[in-house]
């Protein structure tokens, strides 16, 4: 078989972009064989993104807070000499980390995050309907979407500084390989909450306690990395596969999630789907 990368670039997760990750996704799988497997595979693919646009918010925050944090410091600086401070800063993972979980501790960051994606559902909202209805925005709905003052500022610092989420999807003859990245670092704490959640899950599956799991993890307050990750475990499960083989975190100037699908294990899905899609209802 023939190996073939297709990569795409998330903006906004509008309703037009997922049905482009989903042609591109199914194509790959049809080519596989096994095409009626794809969507239980992208739900674990939706969920990935979801988590690295909203980390994406949350590191443009905190850059945001540590400018103006130096620039209080240091008044005589040029916007450049702090921009070129805060580089440094964020290539020092170590020192990232402290100087953000300072800003984390003063900062209602979550909260605004939490605000900027409302009104992102708003937004996305609107395009959707435009997308569906094949029309030009009504004046009301250009209006609405100009007075998104959160998410529209977001969307023009991110592009600004090259943020962005990429997704690539890489077969070849045994592995279907999909990586979604954000462009920028993940904290540590935020690492250690999603291995931790997994380890969690792991443990209530193992003890058929998965119900539980999920009810004690109602409240998202304080982030919702670690509980995303544990629904894509409980994705993979469904599927046939282990989780812990499955997904490798990679954590660096970028954050990579690889998802490795033993195409084979895919196959016998494909084939218990089909099976069960003749039984008699």
């Amino acid at each position: 078989m023939e190996r073939k990368k297709i990569t795409g670039q998330v903006q906004a997760y509008s309703k037009r972009t997922r049905e482009d990750l989903l042609k591109i996704g199914e194509y790959l799988f049809e080519t596989a064989g096994i095409k009626n497997v794809f969507r239980e595979v992208y739900s674990c693919v939706d969920e990935l993104i979801k988590n690295a646009v909203k980390a994406n918010y949350k590191y443009l925050l905190i850059i945001d807070q540590l400018e103006k944090k130096l620039k209080k410091e240091n008044p005589d600086f040029s916007d450049e000499k702090i921009k070129d401070m805060v580089e440094l800063i964020v290539k020092n993972k170590s020192e990232y980390d402290r100087e953000a979980e300072k800003i984390l501790k003063i900062e209602k960051i979550s909260n605004f995050v939490r605000e900027v994606l409302n009104e992102e559902a708003i937004q996305i909202r609107i395009k959707n309907k435009i997308y569906d209805q094949k029309r030009d925005y009504t004046d009301e709905e250009f209006n609405t979407l100009k007075g998104l003052k959160k998410i529209n500022m977001i969307r023009h610092e991110m592009k600004k500084r090259s943020i962005d989420v990429l997704v690539k999807y890489d077969l070849d003859e045994d592995y279907i390989y999909i990586e979604v990245t954000n462009t920028s670092p993940i904290l540590e704490t935020d690492l250690r909450r999603i291995y931790a959640k997994r380890d969690e899950f792991k443990l209530c599956v193992e003890e058929n306690r998965q119900q539980e799991f999920f009810l004690n993890n109602l409240d998202t307050s304080e982030s919702g990395f670690g509980l995303g990750y544990a629904t894509i475990d409980s994705y993979l499960s469904d599927i046939g596969l282990v989780p812990y083989n499955t997904i490798q975190i990679i954590a660096a100037m970028d954050t990579t999630v690889i998802l490795s699908l033993p195409i084979e294990k895919l196959k016998e899905r494909a084939s218990a789907l089909l099976v069960k899609q003749k039984l008699p209802h």
